[in-house]
């Protein structure tokens, strides 16, 4: 009997070797190729949903939320393909916390479909002049094979994040 159980572990044990051996590497995604370390501080910030090191919840689970981490190649991701939401914001103005804590949930709720950017106006007013950007907050969409797309949240006399939401639907990001 005990040789019949030992043999049995032994099997499984060549069997997890031979599937965990044999698996396919994880793949990595296209956007970290853009993106440095974690930064709160820098003019051109990526909302990345990941695993937050080190936190898990009761079960041991990990945790995963908005990160911040610089754009190092802003350039070569405008080029990448990938579809971008560009988040105009003032660091001289505390009004954008709110407006910020709203588009960290866009970048939760659109994982892996839209890569949120924030933007500090006041290192990118070139960029601001190419869209006719005059206030912020204001919002750019960047869609591979289209003409980009602004939000115009200057020109509208009232807004909220749900309007955003809506123009980014009517934009065809679901």
């Amino acid at each position: 009997m005990k040789t019949g159980y030992l043999t049995l572990i032994a099997a499984a044990a060549v069997l997890m070797v031979f599937l965990c051996g044999c698996s396919k590497p994880k793949e990595t995604d296209p956007l970290m190729e853009y993106l440095g370390d974690y930064s709160y501080s820098d003019p051109a910030i990526c909302m990345v949903y990941e695993r937050i090191e080190d936190e898990t919840d009761e079960d041991g689970s990990p945790l995963y939320g908005i990160q911040y981490r610089k754009v190092t190649d802003f350039e070569g991701l405008k080029a990448s393909g990938l579809t971008i939401l560009i988040y105009f914001y003032s660091s001289m103005d505390n009004r954008s916390a709110q407006v910020t804590a709203a588009v960290e949930d866009i970048a939760a709720s659109y994982n892996g479909k839209l890569c949120v950017l924030m933007l500090d106006a006041m290192e990118y007013k070139d960029l601001m002049g190419k869209y006719e950007i005059e206030a912020v907050p204001e919002f750019v969409l960047i869609r591979k094979g289209q003409s980009d797309k602004v939000f115009g949240g200057a020109a509208r006399e009232y807004w909220t994040i749900n309007d955003v939401l809506s123009w980014l639907h009517e934009n065809g990001i679901t």
